[in-house]
């Protein structure tokens, strides 16, 4: 039976993004583990089963059909085996696993577990395999004693492993529930829940089948990136008007919602009248019946849980859900969450929407204030929009907040009513206010909304001060640095005039950013001027609060004790609707955590940003970059490539400057480590073009110099190497340098060093640049740096001094999480071997196919059955170039030239 026949949604294509989780379930159920993969409807889970069973050399592979009498379960598991095996049973044996219902003597879970023990003993006899069960929620009672039975004693390396499936059973007719999944539960395994896919997985994938990128974007978030829901709704959006997409969205949503029963309505009802529903505040209102239909729900794809709240898959679930009730019921729904609010805020908040007479504008506007002060901006923006629609004179003035408010906070479900009615205001420092925050949500030409904020504030020089420093922001977004500094100065020297300090701090800190990435030297007096004037950020402005730059500064110093307790004690002080501070302060921390070489705690914390940016709908190009990051210290270059490559594919679409930047560096660095030496050179290339063109002489952030000019030096532009490694040491002789930096430097002059002979100037940098890595505590780059003086040594034939720098770099990587480093040193240094990680690795007479990893074993094993690359790519779940890159390092690690010298070495090497 082939798995790949059997996708939960119709012509949905093989999974990506699962290839790291693949690889680990893969190893699991090969050493003879029993692994349950959990996915809810929609998530691939049997398509990730495929994945996986694909890479398996014998298996036995059954999907089971609804719960039937028992034993049903373990019948159609023993119908999949081969009938030689079943032969070799006694008779008793296998007449009680064809039909289970026959048991009539003694204890039936008994006997069936003693039967099913010896099935897969005498199939492990003839070869070890692995029992693939998919749809395995509906293995019933006995069968699944039965298979807890027979794991208990059959599992184990070379002979038996196991791997089910358990998705979602349909909702109970008596309970409206679905059920949970004791039964399979309660068999020893390890159990595994699917997780949705990242954006940039979610993309790649509807890219993949001709979708826009900016449909797929949307797709991942209204589907909470549930592959099978993005599909949908993709779908959906194609060539159609957003009338026609409003009406199908909601056509769609109605089909999902009809067969739910009205326990399961009436909390989906609660979740989407309430603002940021949480678990506690349903089951508070509803009980055990509560937690259960949240249950069902996600079972359902219908809601997913992001930290702790609760959110709609997709969004237009809510508004189907509310006009279905009449407006009677609706008011005392809200009547209903008033009783059980957390707050006095959202306690009026829904009083407004029950229509209470008592609850004023006025109370409104005084609750908006308070929670926009406590850095509840969304929840300010709602209740500002209610006070202003009673009419009272107050209403321009609300409308203006309520869309500062919302810019801030993200909140998309106010935004459009709030800048529809921001069109009618006219009072100037209104009109400036409400544009400028439409040049923070980017929904307008920022050319033309600042012509006009300009020619309104030309008579008040407060609100000119504030276009200006506006303007000056957007100039450094798009790196039109001289401008940019220029007008946050004039910016800074209205302030004084008109005795503004807060508007001459934010001044101060724009100006100093521009000077750091101009790499003029006056960034560092310029911050500490703002953070002299400055009082505490406030709420949705700590990213861009001169104590963040600071901490920014740190990190860029190296100073990462510094950084890292500055910014832990900013993330504590984050309010709870500040979307981009969270987003922001996180992505600071991962930095300094990569840096620090914590790989795993770098992962944790993108996966926080990542949630946080899914919530408040942050830019996916700065969850991207995050993840980039992170995977880069923690989890695998070649998951870095996919990532950057889809980033930097996306700010060329958005002519997004900055990010192409970062995207390219992490690029770079990938295809460096990879190998794959043209593309590391291309990227660094452009990269250094882009920072010609603006201006931008920064040496500490991006931290790509060292980096391009290794992949030069190696890749035999020599040449080009030393005219960067000159401009760059000219920088750090200006102070433009950091600790980091210099001796990242260092090291890439001993690669110039080894590249051209000159060994012993090699040795001494490579040995001075180890040194001040230990010294500051930076161990990825005490590693980077002992992999050069390694490869030094070995040129000059030092073989002992090679090895030891070899296990040197091994040790200071080995406490840590720093998963591409480690595999990346150790794939360089098997056994101490003194090879460089990008020359080609001899064998020794061992056996060449032993160093390859579990994909790189794959993708030789694919050749050899004389697959193309793109056909490896769609059986893998990789990219092409991803394919290309494995290739070049199976062919350096096992020394053949071409495919058929791979194919005949794996071939003759026996067993794949």
């Amino acid at each position: 039976m082939n798995l790949a026949a059997h996708h939960e949604v119709g012509g949905t294509p093989a999974p990506v993004g699962r290839a790291r989780l693949a690889a680990s379930v893969t190893a699991r159920v090969l050493d003879g583990q029993a692994v349950a993969v959990h996915g809810s409807r929609g998530m691939g889970r049997t398509t990730f089963l495929d994945l996986v069973a694909a890479a398996l050399p014998d298996t036995v592979v059954v999907r089971l059909a609804a719960p039937g009498v028992p034993g049903h379960g373990v019948a159609a598991i023993a119908g999949a085996f081969d009938r030689a095996t079943l032969d070799e049973l006694p008779e008793g044996m296998r007449a009680a696993l064809l039909d289970p219902g026959g048991l009539t003597v003694g204890d039936p879970a008994t006997r069936l577990g003693d039967a099913f023990t010896e099935l897969l003993t005498t199939q492990a006899a003839r070869a070890p395999f692995v029992l693939v069960v998919d749809d395995a929620q509906h293995l019933d009672g006995l069968s699944a004693t039965a298979l807890r039975a027979a794991a208990v004693r059959s599992l184990g390396p070379g002979a038996v492993g196991m791997l089910l499936g358990l998705g979602p059973s349909d909702p109970s007719p008596e309970t409206g529930f679905v059920p949970q999944t004791a039964e399979a539960r309660e068999v020893p395994l390890l159990h595994i829940d699917l997780p949705p896919l990242a954006g940039a997985d979610t993309v790649e994938m509807l890219t993949g089948v001709g979708v826009s990128t900016d449909t797929a974007l949307w797709a991942h978030r209204e589907s909470g990136g549930n592959p099978g829901l993005a599909h949908e709704i993709a779908e959906t959006a194609d060539d159609r008007s957003p009338a026609g997409l409003t009406r199908a969205d909601q056509g769609r949503a109605r089909e999902r919602l009809q067969t739910l029963s009205d326990t399961v309505l009436t909390t989906l009802r609660r979740v989407a009248a309430m603002h940021q529903p949480t678990l506690g505040v349903l089951t508070r209102l509803g009980g055990a019946d509560a937690s259960a239909s949240i249950r069902t729900a996600k079972a359902l794809s219908l809601l997913v849980t992001e930290d702790e709240y609760l959110r709609l898959t997709p969004a237009s679930l809510g508004d189907v859900l509310l006009e279905s009730v009449d407006s009677d019921e609706l008011v005392r729904l809200h009547r209903e969450l008033a009783e059980h609010a957390p707050s006095q805020a959202l306690r009026r908040y829904h009083l407004a929407l029950a229509g209470d007479p008592s609850t004023t504008p006025a109370h409104l506007a005084a609750s908006a204030r308070e929670t926009a002060a406590r850095g509840e901006h969304d929840l300010a923006a709602q209740l500002y929009l209610l006070a202003a629609d009673a009419g009272t004179a107050e209403r321009a003035e609300w409308i203006t907040c309520c869309l500062e408010n919302a810019v801030i906070g993200k909140e998309t479900r106010v935004l459009h009513r709030a800048i529809e009615a921001a069109a009618e205001l006219t009072e100037p420092h209104q009109r400036v206010r409400a544009d400028l925050a439409l040049l923070e949500l980017d929904a307008s030409s920022p050319d033309e909304l600042l012509i006009a904020a300009m020619h309104a504030s030309e008579r008040h020089p407060e609100l000119q001060a504030r276009v200006l420093l506006q303007r000056a922001r957007i100039l450094l977004g798009v790196h039109e640095l001289p401008a940019a500094l220029e007008l946050a100065e004039r910016a800074a020297r209205l302030a004084v005039g008109v005795e503004r300090p807060d508007i001459r701090v934010e001044a101060l800190t724009v100006a100093a950013a521009v000077s750091h990435t101009l790499g003029d030297g006056r960034a560092r007096v310029l911050i500490e001027q703002a953070s002299a004037l400055a009082g505490p950020p406030r709420p949705g402005q700590v990213h861009t609060s001169p104590r963040y730059i600071a901490a920014r500064f740190a990190l860029h110093d190296d100073d990462l004790r510094r950084a890292r307790a500055e910014l832990v004690d900013m993330l504590g002080g984050v309010g709870p609707d500040a979307g981009f501070d969270t987003v922001h302060v996180l992505r600071s921390l991962v930095e300094v955590v990569a840096r620090q070489g914590r790989g795993r705690e770098a992962l944790e914390l993108a996966g926080r940003a990542t949630r946080a940016a899914s919530h408040f709908d942050t830019p996916v190009a700065t969850t991207w970059y995050i993840e980039a990051i992170a995977e880069a210290v923690g989890g695998s270059f070649d998951r870095v490539v996919t990532i950057s490559e889809r980033g930097v594919q996306l700010a060329r679409q958005q002519d997004d400057e900055r990010y192409l930047r970062r995207q390219l560096a992490h690029l770079g660095l990938a295809r460096l480590h990879l190998d794959g030496l043209d593309a590391a050179v291309a990227a660094f290339r452009e990269l250094r073009d882009i920072d010609a063109a603006s201006g931008i002489g920064d040496l500490t952030s991006l931290r790509w110099h060292a980096d391009a000019i290794t992949a030069l030096a190696v890749a035999g532009e020599v040449d080009e190497a030393r005219d960067l490694l000159a401009a760059v040491r000219q920088g750090i002789d200006a102070g433009l340098g950091s600790p980091g930096v210099v001796l990242g430097v260092d090291r890439a002059e001993a690669e110039i060093g080894a590249a051209t002979g000159d060994l012993d100037a090699a040795r001494e940098l490579a040995v001075r640049s180890v040194d001040e890595a230990a010294e500051r505590r930076l161990p990825v780059e005490e590693a980077r740096s002992l992999v050069t003086l390694a490869h030094v040594e070995r040129r000059a034939r030092r073989t002992g001094r090679s090895r030891e720098a070899a296990a040197r770099a091994r040790e200071v990587l080995r406490p840590l999480h720093a998963v591409p480093w480690s595999t990346w040193v150790q794939g360089k240094f098997p056994e101490g071997a003194a090879l460089h990680s990008l020359e080609p690795e001899e064998t020794d007479g061992q056996d060449p196919l032993a160093g390859l990893t579990l994909t790189e074993q794959q993708v030789a094993g694919l050749v050899a059955d004389g697959a193309s690359n793109r056909e490896i790519a769609q059986r893998l779940h990789l990219s092409v170039k991803t394919v290309e890159g494995t290739l070049t390092r199976i062919y350096r690690k096992t020394g053949v030239r071409s495919r058929t010298q791979l194919a005949a070495l794996v071939l003759g090497h026996g067993s794949r």
